[in-house]
This record gives structure tokens, C-alpha cells and sequence, in this order.
């Protein structure tokens, strides 16, 4: 009977134990460190484009396309990104992700206020849009952690019996 050495998922290279939990670990802490320096990032973008929003609002002044459209383009790389962690198990330090369906619905709620009782200035498209696509992703989101501790959950009641 030839011997039932396991396969090495590594091409041949001989990693030990030891070796492939460091490994796992580096990739580990390289992951949480990308999704933190994404949310700076975010954030940084997000007050870019909150000042935009608020110049288009107040002097009809156009945002390029391109700034809002790469913005939930990054916004929704984040929270892929956040949830793939979360579904891998692995843990991040904490992000409110709310944070930014506060910003852009408590903007939106304060441009309607604005235009409603000024009655000179009227709210962008745009930041309708933006408000609307946000709050999609959140509740995707929500919707996404809900199934992922529902999973969990079942796992282990799983192990209990």
C-alpha cells in the first residue's frame, strides 16, 4: 500500500504547521489592514463629495459623473470586502458602515428642509440617487450579517448534539 502522505496545497512547497499558521495569520492581518485603509479612504472621498453635493445644491455648479459613480463603486468594493471577511471569519476591528447612511441621509433630509422652507434651491438628482443607492447597499448588507449569523448560529447548534 503506497503511503498516504497528504497533498501540499502549496505546488510542493514543504511548509510546516508552524510555518502556514504565520502565513495565515500575515494574510490575516493584511486583510483587516486593507479594509481600514479602505475606509479612510471612503471617508476621505465621502467629504470631497458631501462638498460637492452641497455646491451643486446651493449653485447648480454639475458633478462629474465620474465622481459619484467611482465613489459607490468604492463604497461597494468596502462592503464586499467587509463581508467577505465576515463570512470567512475573520474578525476587523469594528466599522460603523452606518456612519455613512447617516452623512448622506441626514445631508439629503437637510437640502429637502432647506429647499422646502427657502424655496430657492431644489435637491440634486443626483444626490437622490446617491441617498437611494446607499441606503441599498446597506440594507444588502444588514441582510447579508443577518444570514451570516443565522449560518453560524446553525453550525453550531450543529456541534451541540
Amino acid at each position: 500500500m503506497a503511503s498516504q502522505t497528504p497533498r501540499n496545497f502549496f505546488n510542493g512547497t514543504n511548509l510546516s504547521p508552524e510555518e502556514l499558521r504565520h502565513l495565515c495569520i500575515r494574510y490575516e492581518k493584511e486583510l483587516v489592514g486593507v479594509k481600514d485603509w479602505m475606509f479612510v479612504f471612503l471617508m476621505a472621498w465621502t467629504a470631497v463629495l458631501w462638498v460637492m453635493e452641497w455646491a451643486q445644491f446651493f449653485s447648480a455648479r454639475a458633478i462629474p459623473h465620474t465622481m459619484t459613480a467611482g465613489y459607490i463603486v468604492l463604497l461597494g468594493a468596502y462592503i464586499a470586502h467587509k463581508e467577505v471577511l465576515r463570512w470567512t471569519g475573520i474578525t476587523a476591528r469594528v466599522r460603523r458602515g452606518e456612519l455613512f447612511v447617516y452623512i448622506w441621509w441626514g445631508t439629503f433630509l437637510l437640502m429637502f428642509l432647506v429647499e422646502y422652507l427657502a424655496g430657492r434651491w431644489t435637491v440634486p438628482e443626483g444626490m437622490t440617487l446617491l441617498s437611494y443607492e446607499i441606503l441599498g447597499y446597506f440594507v444588502l448588507s444588514e441582510v447579508s450579517k443577518a444570514f451570516n449569523a443565522w449560518r453560524v448560529a446553525q453550525r453550531e447548534e450543529g456541534k451541540g448534539r
